[in-house]
């Protein structure tokens, strides 16, 4: 039985590490609460309260790196306050509206869409859509090396 639910929670770590790409699963918080679940199980003698504390403020932060990814690369590429705003809710609008391809659409529109409220032109306000990309590609990178190393420890702690 222990080596079955190791095997399942591996699987589901790794389906989490697929998360961190794919915006339909929740990624790093997935991999987190695997952790919490396995450590429950096995009495959290190999995954302790500490290693779960650390790896919870992983999770946090990878969740803060998320959004502000997105809101820095828009800004990085002149995008104003509006267009920087609207590169933030159109992320999160996306990730419900269109899913899955949403999260990448949502930021560029909103970026976009912000700019013009400004009343940027169009070429201004397509470069801030694309430093919206930039900075969400950025952040997805991020948070697919935090979960390799996420699940690095966790199969450091657990063999």
């Amino acid at each position: 039985m222990d080596t079955l639910m190791l095997v399942l929670a591996i699987i589901v770590i790794l389906l989490g590490i697929a998360g961190t790409v794919l915006p339909v699963l929740p990624g790093i918080p997935l991999i987190f609460i695997t952790m919490a679940a396995y450590g429950w199980y096995e009495g959290f003698e190999l995954i302790t309260p500490k290693f779960l504390a650390i790896m919870g403020g992983l999770a946090l932060l990878s969740l803060f790196i998320d959004y502000l990814a997105t809101y820095l690369g828009a800004k990085r590429y002149g995008s104003s306050r509006k267009g920087m705003v609207g590169a933030l809710v159109g992320a999160i609008a996306g990730l419900f509206l269109l899913p899955p391809l949403g999260i990448f659409i949502g930021p560029w529109v909103g970026a976009l869409l912000g700019e013009k409220i400004e009343g940027k032109s169009w070429s201004a306000s397509m470069q801030a859509g694309v430093g919206s990309l930039i900075g969400l590609f950025s952040g997805i990178l991020f948070k697919l090396i935090l979960a390799l190393l996420m699940f690095i420890a966790f199969l450091i702690a657990v063999f």
